[in-house]
């Protein structure tokens, strides 16, 4: 999501203090508390900040709102096209194999992670276990729409955007990892129907979750 305007400059404000309270966004803007919290729990709730309580002396902690990794997205960034030199210099010094087993290990660790998320949902709760899933996809900037069919016994998941889309013009070594990141999570059989680095608008995986 693009925001301008007042929400923007709220978001700019945020990240150019690194933490913001609602009286010093008060006193930064011309925008009055009512607006101003009407924009925080926007933004809050589209996941790019979060809310924490700092003490920085004797009396109450303040309430503080600092950006999310999701946020850090919505800024300029180099660091996928850094990457994509560095994949391009380890191929021309022969080192594929290095490449391999990072890549390998990466994702090994975002499977990890992933299950560790979806574990705090019931096993049994099929719902709750792919909402899980989505927010750890939306953290790391893939704008991912999940669906279950409980007719056809699937889950489509739809991946909007490709955060590592400078690395695959170097290597498909992450849309290969991807797929079996999903075979290996939901322990099924995955089929990907569309691909963003065929020309597709997503990566679309499609799920059996029947036996």
């Amino acid at each position: 999501m693009l925001y301008t305007g007042s929400k923007k400059d709220l978001l700019d404000l945020i990240k150019q203090n690194g933490t913001l309270s609602m009286d010093e966004a008060v006193s930064n803007t011309a925008l009055a508390k009512t607006t101003l919290r009407e924009h925080f729990l926007q933004i809050e709730r589209d996941g790019y900040i979060r809310r924490d309580y700092i003490r920085s002396g004797p009396g109450r902690p303040s309430l503080q709102y600092q950006i999310t990794p999701k946020g850090n997205h919505l800024f300029p960034s180099s660091e996928s096209e850094l990457i994509r030199e560095l994949l391009k210099f380890l191929k021309e010094q022969g080192d594929e194999l290095k490449i391999e087993q990072f890549f390998e290990s990466f994702w090994e660790k975002r499977l990890i992670k992933v299950r560790n998320r979806m574990d705090e949902a019931s096993e049994y709760h099929l719902e709750s276990r792919l909402k899980k899933l989505k927010g750890f996809l939306e953290e790391e900037g893939f704008m991912p729409e999940i669906e279950s069919n409980s007719i056809d016994r699937t889950i489509t998941i739809k991946e909007c955007n490709c955060p590592f889309s400078e690395v695959v013009k170097e290597t498909r070594l992450p849309c290969k990892l991807e797929a079996m990141f999903y075979q290996e999570l939901f322990n099924k059989n995955v089929e990907r129907t569309s691909y963003i680095a065929d020309g597709d608008f997503a990566c679309t995986y499609e799920i059996t979750i029947c036996d």
